[in-house]
């Protein structure tokens, strides 16, 4: 979070045409290697919520903006959060991804589409278990940070088991659930628990994306999350690409992630309401039960 916090600074000062003496000049901070550490999103710099405000009213960047409302959330969110509790598997926890957990765990709304693999927080053990042992998935490391994965993903899926969750809603590609992944009795697994979870669950919302919608609507990317935090002047959005397990990004760009908001929306549109995802994933289900 720290890091995209910096970056997001770091281009609105740009955009300015300011350099780090310009705003110490300015009084917006107390020296340009402090700001310079805040920028790069180091963990060891301390700030207030005021200099925050101050840098943004030199840079011109408008109250009323989303890039304001975005800054400040960030900001917000940095100055609130304690130790995470991820920060134990940090050699295994890669900087993108211990950005998605910081968000998530305070996001107000979580929209995601997965077309490679059922999504980590809905994953069943013995489905993540089959996922990991995919070599390019598990990576190279020894068994014990292959352990430690699966427990950060465990620990991840508590989100969902709250008192208060985030709105969750799943737009899971139709191929990907017709793959026997990890064999018919892992996935048979997975579905029911997929089907449970649709059926039963006021704020997680699963809808399968179905393969006829490719032609008429293609997702933009093959795994995408569009994450709302919640602020008293309004939400504000970031979106978090991943492709499947060998990179990830956080799309700053306002183009870019308008271009994924109105793709994730497309599928949104063409995936399947709730009593025909049912209705797919008891079809899924039976059909695995009678290969068995």
């Amino acid at each position: 979070m720290r890091r995209l916090f910096g970056a997001a600074l770091h281009r609105h000062r740009s955009s300015a045409g300011l350099t780090g003496d310009d705003v110490v000049r300015a009084g917006a901070v107390s020296s340009a290697p402090k700001l310079s550490r805040i920028e790069k999103g180091a963990s060891n710099v301390k700030f207030a919520e005021d200099d925050i405000m101050r840098m943004l009213e030199l840079y011109k960047v408008a109250r009323e903006s989303e890039e304001y409302r975005s800054v400040m959330t960030r900001a917000r969110f940095i100055l609130d959060t304690q130790k995470p509790w991820w920060w134990s598997h940090k050699g295994v926890v890669a900087a993108a991804f211990s950005d998605l957990l910081h968000v998530e765990s305070g996001a107000s709304e979580i929209h995601t589409y997965e077309g490679n693999y059922v999504p980590g927080l809905l994953q069943t053990t013995a489905y993540m278990n089959a996922v990991f042992q995919v070599p390019q998935l598990g990576g190279t490391g020894t068994h014990d940070k292959l352990d430690q994965r699966k427990v950060v993903r465990r620990q991840r899926q508590e989100l969902l088991e709250r008192t208060h969750p985030p709105e969750f809603t799943a737009l899971i590609d139709e191929a990907l659930l017709r793959r026997p992944f990890g064999g018919a009795a892992v996935m048979r697994e997975q579905l029911r628990y997929l089907y449970s979870m649709c059926e039963n669950r006021d704020r997680v919302h699963i809808r399968v994306y179905p393969t006829s919608a490719w032609g008429v609507c293609p997702p933009l990317t093959t795994a995408m999350t569009l994450l709302k935090l919640p602020e008293p002047e309004g939400s504000s959005e970031m979106l978090y690409v991943e492709a499947a397990n060998v990179t990830a990004v956080w799309v700053e760009e306002p183009v870019r992630l308008d271009e994924h908001r109105a793709s994730l929306l497309g599928v949104r549109q063409h995936a399947l309401g709730k009593a025909d995802t049912l209705s797919f994933l008891q079809a899924r289900i039976d059909d695995l039960v009678d290969r068995s």
